[in-house]
C-alpha cells in the first residue's frame, strides 16, 4: 500500500499528525522508542523528508526524535518532559499549517492509493 498527498502543504500536515501520534504512543507507553526509531525517528527518515521538501521546522521535529534513545539512557528523568516538548512543538506547528486550508472535496481515497490495493 502506498500513501499519498496532493500537495507540500498536506504532506507537511500528514507528517506531523505522524509525529504527534508517535509521540504520544511513546508517552503512554504504548509503543518503545525503538519502534519509533522505525516509524519516522531516524537519520533516514530525515533524509528523504529533506529531499522530498517537507518544512525546516518538521524535519528539525523528526532530528529531535531521533535523540530520543539518547535521552533515555543518558537524561532518563527528562524523557518524559521532552517528549512532551516535541509534541506541543508538533501541535504548535500543526496549527500553523492548519491554517492554510487543505484542498476540497476531502476524501480518504485521496491518502491511500487503491490502485496497489486493486491486485
Amino acid at each position: 500500500m502506498r500513501l499519498s498527498v496532493n500537495n507540500e502543504n498536506e504532506a507537511n500536515i500528514m507528517i506531523l499528525i505522524c509525529i504527534i501520534g508517535l509521540l504520544e504512543s511513546l508517552e503512554n507507553n504504548l509503543i518503545s522508542i525503538e519502534e519509533g526509531e522505525q516509524f519516522l525517528f531516524s537519520p533516514y527518515s530525515v533524509y528523504y523528508l529533506k529531499k522530498g521538501g517537507i518544512d525546516e521546522n518538521i524535519v528539525k521535529l523528526v532530528e529531535l526524535g531521533t535523540e530520543l534513545e539518547d535521552i533515555e539512557s543518558l537524561l532518563p528523568d527528562l524523557l518524559k518532559s521532552k517528549i512532551k516538548d516535541l509534541s506541543n512543538s508538533a501541535k504548535k506547528i500543526l496549527k500553523e499549517f492548519r491554517s492554510i486550508s487543505i484542498s476540497e472535496p476531502y476524501e480518504i481515497e485521496k491518502w491511500i492509493d487503491k490502485k496497489d490495493l486493486d491486485d
